[in-house]
């Protein structure tokens, strides 16, 4: 750590969230960094999959059924959602919920009417007014919004220019300051004394990989990222990092690359979203795609 640097941690999102500035005296850190974890308690509430007063589990209860006002930040993330789902041809779909489900990865929500097997990301419909699904279906918002959660609580705090921020949840990390920031690629089959590495600065980087959380099912080991297509899981010793301007788009955009295909066609993808993507496979080691990192 640098001298000077103030950090502090709390368990939310599901992870560990690291919230560190320096440049700041220590009164104006603390306020700062208080803030943040403000900020990122707020994205918790509205968009958990867990809690039943979140926006997301009364879109899954009533949506398919009526229109349902939603806070705008939530409506920002779908919107989101949408927008890397269309530019991804459908890999990238919070609605595979139902799958990560079925897998024990996410708990049964509580009266949601059973999903329509067909169901997609283009049966959510945005307005000013709410958000109504043309099909029972059931959307996760997990990753995206804990990048969401990320860049808000980095914007919170408010800081003047020269300081030097770090927001960390457990794998979606942003920056901020003219001080670079080493990230380590901790991919699956590394060896653990060369870990691949990048420098950070002003931006975000987000990591998925499903060989922590991976199960043996069948006989063959699976993870929890899912193909919005094909419903089919990627390879749990797959890698991907992306790095972009936020941390939203980073996460949503690790999803797609976990499923790129070695001829580079996904390419356009990142490139769209001024976003590069590092990916490690077994068969393909190391390959980017994207804007020239």
């Amino acid at each position: 750590m640098m001298p000077g640097w103030i950090e502090r941690a709390r368990p939310l999102l599901g992870t560990l969230v690291r919230i560190g500035v320096a440049g700041l005296d220590t009164p104006a850190a603390h306020a700062a960094i208080d803030r943040g974890f403000r900020a990122i308690e707020r994205v918790h509430a509205l968009m958990s999959f867990h809690e039943p007063g979140s926006d997301v589990s009364r879109l899954n209860r009533e949506a398919a059924s009526r229109l349902v006002p939603v806070d705008s930040q939530t409506a920002d993330v779908l919107q989101l959602s949408l927008d890397v789902a269309a530019a991804s041809n459908g890999i990238f779909d919070v609605t595979v919920a139902p799958l990560l489900v079925d897998g024990q990865w996410l708990p049964t929500p509580d009266a949601a009417p059973h999903p329509d097997p067909r169901a997609d990301w283009r049966d959510i419909e945005i307005d000013t007014a709410g958000v109504r699904f043309r099909r029972p279906l059931w959307v996760d918002l997990g990753g995206i919004a804990k990048g969401y959660a990320v860049d808000v609580a980095l914007d919170a705090m408010n800081l003047p220019r020269d300081a030097l921020a770090c927001v960390d949840a457990g794998g979606d990390l942003r920056v901020s300051g003219p001080v670079p920031r080493r990230v380590i690629l901790d991919a699956p089959d590394q060896h653990r004394d060369a870990l691949p590495t990048l420098e950070l600065t002003d931006g975000a980087v987000a990591s998925s990989s499903g060989f922590v959380s991976r199960q043996l099912r069948h006989g063959h080991w699976r993870g929890a990222h899912i193909h919005g297509r094909d419903r089919a899981a990627a390879p749990p010793e797959r890698f991907a990092s992306v790095v972009a301007p936020h941390c939203a788009v980073a996460d949503a955009l690790t999803k797609v690359a976990l499923f790129a295909p070695t001829d580079g066609s996904r390419a356009s993808t990142f490139a769209g979203f001024q976003a590069t993507a590092h990916v490690y496979s077994r068969d393909a080691g190391w390959r980017t795609l994207g804007q020239p990192a």
